[in-house]
C-alpha cells in the first residue's frame, strides 16, 4: 500500500471515530444521574432520539389549558410529591428499568391508563421529575417507548419539571392566580 493511500486510510479512520464520538451522546439508552447528554437537554431539542417529544413549561401549560387529555406522572420520590406536584398527577417513583423499587412499571402504566377510560394507543403519557438534569423521567420515557412498547409520541418527557413550571408560574402574576389549575393544592400554598 503506498504511503498516500495509508495515510487516506488513517485519516479517514481518525475521522470516523471523530465522528463516532460526537454522534454517540446522540444515541438512546438510559442514563445514571447527572448523564444526559446536554444536547438533549438543549430546548432546542424537540423530539429525543428515541422519538418522545421534549415539553418545556409552556407547552405544557398550553396542553393543560387545552383540557387535554393527558396522564402526569411523577417519578419523583413521595416526599417531593407531598410538598406539590402538577395537579392530577400520579407519583410513580421510577429510577432505571433495573431498580428494584420503581413504583413505575408497565402494568402500574397501563393500570393508569385503563384507569382514565384510555387504551395504550390513544393516551398520552408525560412523565416528569424534578427539573431538567433529573434523570427520572428521561428514562421512563425511554424505557416506554423501547421496552414496554408505547408509541413515541405519546411517550412525553416533560423535561423542565415540577420545578421549572412552578418557576414559570410564579413570575407571572396572571399564571399565579390560574395556579390551581396546574399544581396541586399543596403546590399552590407554597407559591
Amino acid at each position: 500500500m503506498s504511503l498516500h493511500r495509508s495515510t487516506s486510510v488513517l485519516a479517514a479512520g481518525i475521522a470516523l471515530t471523530f465522528l463516532i464520538g460526537l454522534l454517540l451522546p446522540a444515541w438512546a439508552e438510559e442514563v445514571d444521574k447527572g448523564k444526559i447528554p446536554a444536547v438533549h437537554l438543549a430546548q432546542s431539542c424537540k423530539t429525543l432520539p428515541w422519538g418522545s417529544p421534549g415539553w418545556v413549561a409552556q407547552e405544557a401549560m398550553a396542553c393543560m389549558n387545552n383540557k387535554e387529555k393527558v396522564i402526569w406522572i411523577d417519578t419523583r420520590p413521595e416526599s417531593f410529591f407531598k410538598q406539590g406536584s402538577v395537579r392530577n398527577a400520579l407519583v410513580l417513583l421510577f429510577d432505571k428499568s433495573s431498580a428494584k423499587d420503581n413504583a413505575l412499571t408497565r402494568e402500574t402504566l397501563e393500570a393508569a391508563i385503563k384507569s382514565a377510560g384510555l387504551t395504550k394507543d390513544t393516551a398520552k403519557i408525560a412523565f416528569f421529575c424534578q427539573g431538567p438534569e433529573c434523570y427520572r423521567s428521561y428514562n421512563a420515557s425511554y424505557v416506554a417507548v423501547k421496552q414496554w412498547g408505547f408509541k413515541p409520541e405519546n411517550a412525553i418527557w416533560f423535561r423542565a419539571g415540577y420545578p421549572l413550571l412552578v418557576k414559570e408560574i410564579q413570575a407571572d402574576a396572571k399564571l399565579k392566580r390560574k395556579a390551581a389549575a396546574y399544581l396541586t393544592d399543596e403546590a399552590v400554598a407554597n407559591l
